[in-house]
């Protein structure tokens, strides 16, 4: 007699296979950041070198303004990028990309049924990542003014108060060369969503999908 087999219910899964994703992904975070670290201190000590300042120890760096400036500076601009994408994917539309909803459909009858939830619950995602981006964004001006005063200082330019630094070239050229880039990739994934493919990706249409079905990720 043949037994059927059936797949095994992911909460009977080994829990770091039940979390793999989230577990490679924070990996290669920690393997970059600590990288960043070295090439960062490295980078600082040639620097201090080259306008014949004393060097600093590793640590030293990590406690620094312009090693915790780059981290917020690169981390709201992240933050950025996905707030925009949950909060604009609830408005507008792109035909055939998995991540937008089908243009086609009547969202009414779903908005009836989420009623029931709290508005805090039913936005919470983009919530999250809008406080995440507040955070960064005023981190990244805090240590980014200290970081540029220290190089003023190193130049043998007198400091700028924190609200002249808000307004500074420095400040906004900082960000929106961060911002563009996120944009532009995150604009480059819902296009090329439409036609392009990847097995067995969640972020992907099936391989089977015209390129004109819309709102087909996670199936």
């Amino acid at each position: 007699m043949k037994v059927e087999m059936h797949p095994r219910p992911w909460r009977a899964l080994h829990p770091v296979k039940s979390n793999s994703l989230t577990i490679s992904l924070f990996a290669l975070f920690a393997v970059c950041i600590c990288a960043q670290s070295v090439v960062g201190w490295r980078q600082q000590n040639e620097v201090l070198a080259a306008h014949g300042k004393a060097l600093i120890s590793y640590w030293h760096n990590l406690a620094s303004s312009s090693f915790l400036d780059g981290l917020a500076s690169n981390w709201q601009a992240a933050f950025l990028q996905l707030a925009t994408l949950i909060v604009f994917s609830g408005i507008f539309y792109q035909r055939g990309a998995p991540h937008s909803r089908d243009p086609d459909k009547n969202p009414s009858k779903q908005r009836a049924h989420t009623r029931r939830f709290s508005w805090l619950y039913r936005h919470s995602l983009s919530l999250a990542f809008a406080l995440f981006f507040a955070l960064s964004l005023a981190l990244h001006a805090l240590f980014g003014a200290r970081a540029y005063n220290a190089q003023r200082a190193l130049a043998g330019q007198s400091p700028i108060s924190f609200e002249a630094f808000l307004r500074s070239a420095q400040f906004w050229s900082s960000n929106l060369q961060t911002w563009q880039a996120e944009y532009l990739t995150i604009a480059l994934f819902v296009v090329l969503s439409v036609f392009l493919r990847q097995q067995d990706s969640a972020e992907s249409k099936p391989l089977e999908s015209s390129d004109e079905s819309t709102g087909q990720a996670n199936q």
